[in-house]
């Protein structure tokens, strides 16, 4: 009972976290006329990890095949959305472009890994 509380509070967090990065990536990535500094990718890449993390030990420290499942298919919807945003054709593309923007491509793809990989490892025997 103890772990499962623990790890769906770390899914909702690692979400939260997630969800921020991603609102934050469009903020400066935006139109606005202001171009983003390294310290603002490096704070993204850092939300994203801490998020990535959070996922990670909310997925281990879960016993309950479900919510692996879940977040497989979230995790897969969100990795689709980010191709699919995955702009090449945009004047504004460049290294440091697809450096923020391939870092929510790789999360997900980890985790989901990660996720495939638990399942794996629990299955029962035959």
């Amino acid at each position: 009972m103890r772990k499962n509380l623990i790890s769906n509070l770390l899914l909702l967090f690692g979400t939260f976290v997630l969800l921020g990065s991603f609102a934050y990536r469009l903020l400066i990535t935006s139109d606005i006329p202001v171009s983003y500094a390294i310290d603002e990718a490096i704070i993204l890449h850092v939300l994203i990890f801490i998020s990535t993390l959070l996922y990670v030990y909310g997925s281990i420290i879960g016993s309950r095949n479900a919510i692996r499942y879940t977040l497989i298919a979230v995790l897969t919807l969100f990795t689709v959305l980010n191709i699919y945003l995955f702009d090449t054709d945009a004047e504004y593309f460049d290294a440091s472009y697809a450096q923020i923007a391939i870092a929510f491509i790789l999360h997900p793809l980890l985790v989901i890994l990660v996720n495939i990989f638990m399942q794996l490892k629990t299955r029962p025997t035959d």
